[in-house]
Order: structure tokens, then C-alpha cells, then sequence
């Protein structure tokens, strides 16, 4: 219960990691704000967080843009009053297609969502906790942001944009005692693995040095720890949350020799 009292806010947790980021700090004790495009499915991760007896708000809104931004932070102090914990989670996620079959459209519509969110979202809530006198704001990035994906620029661009945000707003909000970090989740096990077969997710796992996928959990569980006060004195960081993906040069298939205990 690291969390009680505090009330986060979750962009992009209808599903996926921001719905296991929910559960989690609801969990660790806080009241929650569930957020997503989809009525639906915000709705059933409402019921879920809801289900662990935590305080719930379900909020449906386009944060890409200024006023549902406000919409979402409007509310969440309307319901408790005070906003601690903002994770920017929203995205579009990765459009696979090679660089010279790019449109404007599908590079502004993912820069928008992935960079824009966040901007309108931590705006306003850093707003908020600056009056309160302390918050924390933990941005979702990927290893894309720091190495590249074939095929997926504006996704990486986006990425890569989120982990200097990060930097940058760690600098300028630190005076305000809040603190702005970053998780870097590597290859994930959502719902996008759906009708994938075991061959497939075996060659997965072959480039991750732990040689498994993550899960919801493994990120959720980095998220929590950043909110609380276990990470009192932690800002301005990218912390990745991969397996050791990010960490080798090649992956093993790929080695002179492969490593010990790996085929």
C-alpha cells in the first residue's frame, strides 16, 4: 500500500500495460482514473480496478488534443480533489511500413497521439500538483526510443521524443517537487499476440537475453515503484524494462559463439 491516499491518473488504460499499470496502483493503494478512447473497454477496466476495491474513475476522451486533456484532469479533481500520479501511457501504436511509403498523415497522427497526449495531459496536471507542492509523472516510452524498429519511424521518432520530454520536464519541474521519469518497456505480451504460434513466439524470445517476453506486470510493477516514495530521489530517468534487450550488442543467434546455456 506504497500508494494510499494518492490518486493516479492512467492515459491509454482500457487494455494492455496501461490496464495492468491501473490495477497495479490500485493495488499499492491509490485511487485511480482509467482513460481510453473506447467506452467499452474503459468501462471494463473500470470493473476491474473497481473489483480490487480501490476508489475508480472511468473518464472516455481524445487527449490528443487540448480539451479532452482538460476534460480528464477537470474530472479527476472534480471526483478527488487532487491529482499526484500522471502516467502517460496513451499511443497510437507502431504502423510497420518502410520510410519511403510514409504519409504525412500517418506521421502526424502518431506524434500527435505519442507526443501530444503527453504534452496536454502533463500541462495540466503538473499545473495541479504545483499548487499541491508535490506529483510524479511517469511517461510509457519503448526501446524504440532508443533503438531503432525496420520499418516504424514516426513510432521511434515519438519515442525517442518522450525520453527527452522526460529530461527536459525532470529539469524544470524539479523546483515543484515533482518528479518526471520514464519506463522503456521492451517486447511485451499483450493482446497483440493473439493467434501468434508457439514457432513464432519462440523466435521471439531468442533475441531477449532472460529469453521470455514481458509482461502487463513487469512494467506495472516499475511504474509503482517510480510513484512512490521508494524513488524519492529518482528523476529525470529512462528505465528499461526489457529483459536485457537493450543491453547486448547482437542477439545470440547472431554471436561468433553463442552464449553459455543458449543453443
Amino acid at each position: 500500500m506504497r500508494l494510499k491516499d494518492r490518486v493516479a491518473v492512467v492515459t491509454g488504460s482500457s487494455r494492455n500495460i496501461g490496464r495492468g499499470i491501473a490495477l497495479r496502483l490500485a493495488q499499492e493503494g491509490a485511487a485511480v482514473v482509467v482513460h481510453g478512447a473506447t467506452p467499452d473497454r474503459v468501462e471494463a477496466s473500470r470493473r476491474l480496478v473497481a473489483a480490487t476495491g480501490a476508489r475508480v474513475l472511468a473518464v472516455t476522451a481524445d487527449v490528443s488534443c487540448g480539451a479532452g486533456a482538460e476534460e480528464l484532469i477537470d474530472r479527476t479533481l472534480a471526483a478527488f480533489g487532487r491529482v499526484d500520479i500522471l502516467v502517460n501511457n496513451a499511443a497510437v501504436t507502431a504502423v510497420i511500413r518502410p520510410f519511403l511509403e510514409l504519409t504525412p498523415d500517418i506521421w502526424e497522427r502518431i506524434l500527435g497521439v505519442n507526443l501530444g497526449a503527453l504534452f496536454h495531459c502533463s500541462l495540466l496536471a503538473a499545473r495541479a500538483m504545483a499548487r499541491q507542492g508535490a506529483g510524479c509523472i511517469v511517461n510509457i516510452s519503448s526501446v524504440g526510443g532508443s533503438r531503432a524498429h525496420r520499418s516504424m519511424a514516426p513510432y521511434d521518432a515519438s519515442k525517442g521524443g518522450i525520453e527527452a520530454a522526460t529530461r527536459a520536464m525532470a529539469l524544470d519541474l524539479a523546483p515543484h517537487n515533482i518528479r518526471v521519469n520514464a519506463v522503456s518497456p521492451g517486447l511485451v505480451r499483450t493482446d497483440r499476440w493473439e493467434g501468434v504460434s508457439d514457432a513464432e513466439v519462440q523466435r521471439r524470445r531468442q533475441a531477449i537475453p532472460l529469453n521470455r517476453e514481458g509482461t502487463v506486470e513487469d512494467t506495472a510493477a516499475t511504474v509503482a515503484f517510480l510513484c512512490s516514495d521508494d524513488a524519492a530521489y529518482i528523476t529525470g530517468q529512462v528505465i528499461a524494462v526489457d529483459g536485457g534487450l537493450l543491453a547486448q550488442l547482437r542477439p545470440s543467434d547472431a554471436e561468433m559463439a553463442p552464449p553459455p546455456g543458449r543453443p
